[in-house]
């Protein structure tokens, strides 16, 4: 009778520990769960950006990289999915492009999340004053926001082309090239106003006016195309609101018709030079290093130019001998200036 108890208390027991050992297993299962889905939905979800205050754009991953549109409100995408969406529209501009699965371009409202226009071009560009750019048949043309080719696609571009330039039309004119890269420009109706000669043309500048480029010489624009400075300079560039134009180591101010305002310029302060054996910096040389975009030169304490700015670095070694350097990996050489 005892052996029979015994046997069944030990069945009883065995049966207790097999049942708590099922239940920690079901328990640590079911951590194990959790935290692989939440280490899985990290991963599907490693990136999120709000276009609006209803709309946001969710990047997927690690299967297939796509984006979908997602709506704050309804809690739901209201987009395919889409390899990527660029987010860089113009002011005032509320399509954007985006790429299909395909790598196909087309354009989405970023303020409602619908597909306008389906993904149908190779390349494509955003909006910019009602129009946008598109690449067919390795030629550039220009549609509306109802998707309609209201310029045709007749402007060849390249490669190089289509990777630094935006084609976007500014107060109406926009810039375009030929079979041989070379820019000129268009109005709003496709009609060349600029023929395409240069071998650049920039967008407007902050100082209103488009600086352009050939064989080496820079001139400027009006916005429209027409030229104020023809070609002269070797660099023209725009810092604010001021022009400054560098010939031959010298940079100057100017304005857009080539009047010099300022006739000397340099990027910072002069700064003093020393001797080498100065190493306590207390006895200038008289001499006083400048800089024009980047490269260096010497004047005197008179303002007169002794060393153009045309090198890489400029050092004194005695009191009118001076080694240069042109380029960053170019050989050293010595000047004397007397």
């Amino acid at each position: 009778m005892k052996t029979n108890q015994v046997k069944l208390w030990k069945k009883i027991l065995i049966s207790a520990w097999a049942l708590f050992g099922l239940g920690v297993f079901i328990f640590f299962a079911c951590l194990a769960s959790v935290r692989i889905e939440d280490r899985l939905d990290n991963k599907r979800w490693y990136c999120q950006k709000e276009i609006n205050d209803s709309l946001r754009l969710d990047k997927h991953y690690p299967d297939k990289e796509y984006v979908r549109i997602y709506n704050l409100n309804t809690r739901r995408y209201i987009s395919p999915k889409m390899r990527w969406v660029s987010l860089g529209v113009s002011e005032g501009d509320s399509l954007t492009v985006y790429c299909d699965m395909n790598g196909k371009r087309g354009y989405v409202n970023l303020n409602t999340g619908n597909i306008v226009i389906e993904g149908r071009y190779n390349h494509a560009w955003n909006f910019s004053e009602g129009l946008a750019a598109v690449y067919r048949d390795n030629r550039i043309g220009f549609i509306n926001t109802a998707g309609e080719e209201v310029i045709p696609c007749q402007f060849p571009t390249t490669q190089h082309a289509i990777t630094r330039l935006g084609y976007a039309f500014h107060d109406g004119y926009c810039v375009v090239t030929n079979s041989k890269n070379e820019c000129g420009l268009i109005n709003r109706t496709g009609e060349l106003v600029v023929d395409t000669i240069y071998d650049c043309i920039w967008g407007p500048s902050t100082c209103g006016v488009r600086i352009f480029q050939d064989e080496g010489k820079y001139g400027i624009m009006d916005i429209d195309g027409t030229i104020t400075l023809a070609l002269h300079y070797e660099l023209i560039y725009c810092y604010g609101e001021h022009l400054f134009a560098v010939d031959n180591g010298v940079m100057k101010r100017i304005d857009k018709y080539g009047k010099v305002l300022t006739a000397f310029c340099s990027d910072y302060d002069f700064r003093p030079m020393y001797l080498p054996s100065d190493y306590d910096q207390e006895h200038p040389t008289g001499y006083f290093e400048y800089s024009v975009y980047g490269c260096k030169g010497v004047i005197d304490s008179h303002g007169e130019i002794v060393i153009p700015a045309i090198y890489n670095e400029v050092n004194q070694l005695e009191e009118h001998l001076f080694e240069v350097q042109m380029g960053y990996d170019g050989p050293w050489r010595v000047i004397a200036t007397k």
